[in-house]
């Protein structure tokens, strides 16, 4: 019993209905995702990892690096990669209660391929479930503890604070969209764009819109965490191999993908041992949640009924 329901029933008062419902759902949802979770490590363990060049069509295991020669440039660290998320959150205080409240979640994949040495496959990320590690995470503004920490292996200095601020508050991808649009004026508007940022930079809270733009001088207050599936890396891949339908040549006839029976794809920087460890722990985590919620919900709800 939570403390909210612990304190209705001291008072005499009985949960609505409607919140018994939503726990029990709340509950079999955890308990099923748990499941879930422990189907997807048997499958891995089941597994094992083949060679690229000797992969069978279905279900397949296999590591190697992450390569091609058009890669993504992530966000914030601007190192090459094949797959990144930005998790942007904004500190927000009413009264007595403060909380991160998230704001947008970025997220972009390009198709890359994985090469074992042995051969090299095409791998479309679409779909796939990511395990990838933390590039970047950062915190910006009044009430921020201004702390920052990056992936040392990249070996980049990372973002300034203007550079987070105008990721945070969209001007960046603004600019970078009109530059890259074919719309007139919209090349004329970026400069004014960048001109904002300048002024920014300096102190000056100028909006294009002719409001005032607060910097991080004033009440706005970000956190940025940035995850990548970095180029030239390693990698391991449980998903499902059929044919490619548009093969560059030869070598090229494979392509792994999310199935349409196996939905399991799981893309991640992890090792085997990592993987399973995780999976196991994640697992067994939200059947017990899940599992708890449902008998909690149950006992509360016999004992409305006067049957405990």
């Amino acid at each position: 019993m939570t403390p909210l329901w612990a304190v209705l029933a001291a008072s005499g008062h009985q949960p609505p209905v409607i919140f018994l419902i939503i726990g029990f759902l709340i509950g079999a949802l955890l308990f099923f995702l748990g499941f879930r979770s422990y189907r997807e490590l048997r499958v891995v363990a089941d597994t094992p990892i083949a060679p690229v060049r000797s992969i069978p069509m279905g279900l397949v295991h296999i590591h190697g690096k992450a390569t091609r020669g058009d890669p993504l440039t992530s966000p914030l660290t601007r190192v090459p990669c094949f797959y990144y998320t930005v998790q942007v959150e904004k500190y927000v205080k009413k009264e007595n209660e403060s909380r991160w409240e998230t704001v947008r979640t970025d997220t972009e994949g390009r198709p890359f391929y994985l090469d074992d040495s042995t051969a090299k496959v095409l791998v479309n990320p679409q779909g796939a479930e990511f395990d990838v590690p933390r590039t970047f995470h950062g915190e910006i503004g009044l009430h921020s503890s201004h702390s920052r920490s990056i992936d040392p292996t990249l070996g980049v200095a990372g973002p300034t604070e203007q550079d987070l601020f105008n990721y945070a508050s969209g001007t960046s991808q603004a600019r970078a969209a009109l530059q890259s649009s074919n719309v007139p004026g919209a090349s004329a508007l970026a400069q004014v764009l960048g001109i904002e940022q300048s002024l920014e930079a300096a102190g000056i809270g100028v909006s294009v819109g002719g409001g005032v733009n607060i910097g991080f001088e004033g009440d706005l207050t970000y956190r940025l965490t940035e995850n990548c599936l970095l180029a030239g890396r390693d990698c391991n891949i449980l998903g499902s191999c059929v044919e490619n339908p548009a093969p560059k040549d030869e070598h090229d006839r494979n392509l792994i993908l999310k199935g349409q029976n196996e939905k399991t794809f799981l893309i991640t920087s992890k090792s085997e041992k990592q993987i399973e460890k995780s999976l196991r722990r994640k697992a067994f985590l939200l059947i017990f949640l899940g599992a708890a919620i449902i008998v909690a919900m149950a006992a509360i709800m016999l004992h409305n009924a006067g049957m405990l």
